[in-house]
């Protein structure tokens, strides 16, 4: 019997143990975890189970290490899968997604009893779905919204687009050595959205009060919206504050200014880097403008005017960083006068301000801040920006970075992604301005004289006949000046309120797709020299044509080629879902954040808010 037992304990000593990365490997396949995964993209499931095992490593108790892959996937979705989205949907689902979030909001305000509980239902109905609530002081401004279902078609696209774009950016898809600039999926959506709106802007015929048609594509060529005319037109102001600066011996600097370590999801080599803070693009460009804010300000006080144009652009890992071509020169409130370096003593206030986040990390000294002074013996200021400029719009076909890769065209199936398409998404998913110019005379009055006939400036003072004819531009024989158009408003450095031209503009109420609103549209310019005089521009009212044609069903794109709405006198103001609408951007001043959930709340409802009832949201919705 003693025998017996000695030989079964030998036997269960030589049982080998089943190692601990295979019993990791079959918790991912029990039901427990598959139902955490199930809302997970299944492209980012294989990379997010192997950074789970990363995790799960250092335990073997299946009750640590269960608790640790279930923790870390929910965080995950908690932070880049919106509540309540699938995110595998594609663009067809999203609509119906929108449609349905509209349905639901106009229920529950059917059984709204007062206000208050109106922006509470709203309020639960959108963080459900993982958005912000309109932020309105009036109640019918954020109900019209919420109960539209373009209204939510639009905010879904947005936040499911950033939060799948921010997913592949933290599992390590988007770099030189995966997708550069932008994922792929990314890419497509831009692409198809582009043929959409194409499709839609085709289809769109307008008319004007003399009886021209045109397509709104057919005038959208006329415009900056044009990608050889927005890029002509930005080296056309590159190149006249390259003339200012040049008689006026001003200096000139070219900075590449960059983001800390941890706005960085990936190095160099591809791999993951470890001080990340999962930070978003869009949050890193908000650092930047947040610097050179305090930058400028400080560049202000000590007397030093600063002009020029920024661009910013991605790294590999859709992280930005800005190139600036700057001149600078000394003002009337410039007190170092023995200081005759004026450039010098800018880059040290941008040294500081560059260096001030995590100052003491290694390579910030060398990598953050970048500045080249422009060399005039050597060629022209506006070729360190030109390339720069023709990449971020349409005009290089290969990438060439600072780190010495080549980010090239690529095909995905039979589609080609340019590296200047990946740089266009990019922008357009995260809502960043890539061109933006510092200093000078605004050129939306640039634009506004363009529309002025040459009768309306014939018996005008000098200033302003000097800039009329600065912008006006004859093929063959003309060419517009935008030096000559800042000298005539009083230079490069000029401030706001001492523009010899401005803008005249004209307000009125409108009755938009939301109701009513505030349009507020330039009709001409003012001249200083002539106060109360205007100067009008040449505007036509366009109205839609109705071919009758059975061919596809488009909305009207929002664009300031229509310029025809009016005020419906049989549409009550509380009606908000009305067939009349206006195709511009509707006003959004006056705004306050609405915070609220109603899940598990019990609503006290006031007297006061009783007398408002059922009738008065029948009213706002329109829809029971």
């Amino acid at each position: 019997m003693a025998f017996a037992c000695m030989k079964e304990l030998v036997m269960r000593s030589k049982q080998r143990e089943m190692p601990a990365q295979r019993r990791h490997e079959l918790f991912f396949e029990t039901a427990k975890f598959k139902t955490e995964i199930a809302h997970i993209p299944y492209k980012w499931r294989k990379r997010l189970i192997a950074r789970t095992l990363d995790k799960m490593a250092w335990s073997s108790w299946h009750k640590i290490y269960e608790s640790i892959a279930v923790n870390f996937v929910r965080d995950f979705a908690k932070q880049y899968v919106p509540a309540g989205i699938n995110m595998t949907q594609d663009d067809n689902d999203i609509i119906a997604t929108a449609k349905k979030a509209a349905g639901q909001v106009s229920q529950g305000l059917c059984a709204a009893q007062s206000d208050q509980h109106a922006l509470l239902i709203i309020s639960a109905l959108c963080r459900d779905y993982g958005i912000d609530t309109p932020a309105f002081e009036e109640l019918a401004d954020v109900v019209a919204r919420a109960i539209d279902h373009r209204w939510w078609r639009r905010q879904l696209r947005k936040s499911i687009g950033r939060a799948f774009e921010a997913g592949n950016i933290r599992l390590g898809y988007v770099h030189y050595r995966g997708e550069p600039y932008a994922s792929n999926e990314a890419v497509l959506g831009r692409l198809a959205q582009n043929r959409r709106n194409a499709l839609a802007m085709a289809a769109t015929v307008l008319e004007n009060e003399n009886g021209e048609q045109f397509s709104i594509a057919d005038l959208a060529e006329k415009t900056t919206a044009n990608k050889s005319i927005r890029r002509g037109e930005l080296m056309l102001r590159i190149n006249g504050f390259e003339t200012i600066a040049r008689e006026t011996g001003d200096q000139g600097i070219f900075v590449t200014w960059t983001c800390p370590s941890h706005f960085h999801a990936t190095r160099r080599n591809g791999y993951a880097n470890p001080k990340y803070s999962h930070a978003t693009p869009r949050e890193a460009n908000q650092y930047l403008c947040k610097m050179t804010a305090l930058c400028r300000s400080a560049l202000a006080r000590l007397g030093i005017g600063i002009y020029g144009f920024r661009i910013a652009e991605p790294h590999h890992d859709s992280c930005p960083h800005w190139h600036m071509l700057l001149f600078v020169r000394p003002t009337e409130k410039y007190k170092k006068h023995h200081i005759h370096d004026v450039a010098g003593r800018a880059i040290r206030i941008m040294k500081r301000y560059a260096w001030r986040t995590e100052r003491g990390e290694p390579g910030a000294f060398e990598h953050r801040l970048d500045v080249k002074r422009i060399d005039w013996s050597k060629g022209s200021a506006a070729g360190y920006i030109a390339k720069y400029v023709a990449k971020n719009i349409d005009g290089v076909e290969q990438h060439k970075t600072r780190e010495g890769y080549t980010v090239a065209t690529d095909l995905n199936g039979d589609v080609e992604l340019t590296p200047s398409m990946r740089v266009e998404t990019w922008a357009a998913k995260w809502g960043i301005r890539q061109f933006q110019q510092w200093g000078g005379a605004p050129v939306t009055i640039w634009r506004e004289l363009r529309r002025i006939k040459k009768e309306m400036v014939n018996k005008a003072p000098e200033p302003m006949r000097r800039a009329w004819d600065a912008v006006q531009k004859i093929d063959g024989e003309k060419r517009a000046d935008w030096a000559e158009y800042l000298r005539a408003q009083g230079g490069a450095i000029v401030p706001r309120k001492e523009l010899v031209i401005t803008l005249a503009k004209d307000e009125k109420t409108v009755i938009g797709r939301y109701g009513e609103t505030i349009k507020v549209t330039p009709y001409g310019v003012h001249c200083s020299a002539l106060i109360g005089v205007v100067f009008k521009s040449v505007r036509h009212t366009w109205m839609p044509v109705n071919n009758g044609g059975d061919g596809a069903v488009f909305d009207l794109p929002r664009t300031r080629v229509n310029n025809c709405t009016h005020q419906n006198p049989e549409s009550p103001k509380t009606r908000l879902n009305s067939s009349t609408f206006d195709v511009n951007d509707q006003s959004e001043n006056n705004k306050r954040t609405t915070n609220g959930d109603i899940r598990g709340t019990n609503f006290p409802i006031s007297k006061n808010d009783q007398l408002k009832t059922q009738p008065r949201i029948k009213e706002l919705t329109n829809e029971c």
